[in-house]
């Protein structure tokens, strides 16, 4: 005999993930060229916007100097016509040409900076940089990998639970992770998103948690196990499991009745829903 007591119970499953950054992505080249700077060091922290690699811009901005000198010739053609044109000395044809020739000037100038600034390689967003693959004089051709920056201050956790569980499964829900790399430490998983499509070979669907890493202890890659929380209950009923009688479909317990005056107590058998 045992006696009922009040226990916090959890309805939840047990999963392994993998870390993944919030952000991540290599930093490549849009167009060739020969690197002259590189305005980082490996493994420290990048600011959004921050010049990473300059490549040899040299003729580009020769090239921008001689847009802005026909831009200025454009202009001052421009306005002469149309002063000329207001006192009848010229026509208006002559005015179109010049305006015409002043939106060419301009666009010349913005081609011949936006071509100058894709020598300028930035970074997309605040991170931490990798380990770079190249040094001031490679000639690296568009495409090429220069360094991985990653956001570290977040961390995804991604893993995968059975098809019984998507109706359960919501986003806010909260999952403790456990890393086989740091032995003794728990972190705690927000659900940020759940995949719509049933895998339809494991039948399973995919979750994404998300995990405060402003400590930076996580990285990407890690190996997790994770201890998704359903719903909890903190007043809840429990007896042993061998005090269960199955029967069918149906769970039954012998309860104990204490006799009346001095009588021995009886045991009478009571379903119980788990």
């Amino acid at each position: 005999a045992a006696r009922v007591s009040v226990a916090r119970l959890a309805d939840d499953a047990q999963a392994v993930g993998s870390l993944r950054s919030r952000r991540s992505v290599m930093v490549r080249p849009e167009v060739s060229g020969r690197v002259t700077q590189i305005n980082f060091r490996d493994g420290e922290r990048v600011r959004r916007g921050q010049l990473l690699v300059q490549f040899d811009d040299q003729l580009p901005q020769a090239q921008v100097q001689q847009a802005q000198a026909e831009l200025s010739i454009a202009q001052a053609n421009d306005k002469r016509n149309r002063e000329l044109v207001a006192q009848g000395f010229i026509s208006q044809r002559s005015v179109d040409e010049s305006a015409a020739n002043l939106q060419v000037a301009q666009a010349k100038l913005a081609l011949a900076r936006a071509t100058a600034e894709r020598l300028r390689i930035m970074a997309p967003f605040d991170g931490v940089a990798g380990i770079r693959n190249v040094n001031v004089g490679d000639y690296l051709k568009d495409g090429t990998d220069i360094v991985n920056v990653e956001d570290l201050d977040a961390v995804y956790v991604d893993f995968r639970l059975p098809e019984r569980f998507q109706n359960k499964i919501q986003r806010g829900q909260r999952a403790v992770l456990e890393m086989d790399a740091l032995p003794g430490r728990r972190f705690v998983a927000v659900v940020h998103a759940i995949d719509p499509l049933i895998d339809a070979n494991g039948r399973s669907v995919a979750v994404r948690g998300c995990v405060d890493n402003r400590e930076l202890a996580l990285r990407p890659g890690m190996f997790a196990r994770v201890h998704t929380v359903f719903s909890e209950r903190e007043q809840a009923l429990v007896v042993p499991e061998e005090a269960l009688v199955p029967q069918g479909a149906r769970q039954f317990v012998y309860r104990v009745v204490q006799g009346e005056e001095g009588a021995p107590p009886t045991a009478r058998r009571v379903e119980v829903r788990l």
